[in-house]
């Protein structure tokens, strides 16, 4: 009886649908849009822009021209130009090694984390 029961509420189910065909359609258009936005890419993809430069600040320290080279796939900072800004003693122990085109590779002697880089009018948190 249940199995009956269940088959005539799906058959009910089936005609309001098809009843609805026009509601119907239109809630499934919206659906599919909002979940193409959320699904879409956020960033265009551009081929690489290769090596510029922007205003920055890191610390105290404002830069007018600092060299962005967008084909990096690391960011590295001297440990002369750490002790400058009085953040050396803020780097903490690596995990990591790098490894340069030559195959050869070397440790860093440490990783800022929570560290906060402004870049125009943009702050971009520092995380690892």
């Amino acid at each position: 009886m249940d199995s009956m029961s269940e088959a005539f509420d799906q058959l009910q189910m089936v005609r309001d649908v098809l009843a609805n065909s026009d509601k119907v359609s239109e809630v499934l258009k919206e659906s599919t849009h909002q979940f193409n936005l959320l699904t879409s890419p956020t960033f265009l993809v551009v081929k690489d822009q290769g090596k510029f430069t922007l205003p920055c600040t890191l610390g105290h320290l404002e830069l007018d021209n600092a060299l962005v080279d967008s084909g990096a796939s690391i960011n590295l900072i001297s440990l002369s130009m750490a002790e400058k800004l009085g953040i050396a003693g803020g780097l903490q122990r690596p995990t990591t090694s790098i490894m340069f085109g030559d195959a050869t590779s070397k440790s860093p002697l440490g990783v800022f984390k929570n560290y906060h880089l402004k870049i125009g009018e943009c702050t971009i948190p520092l995380c690892s």
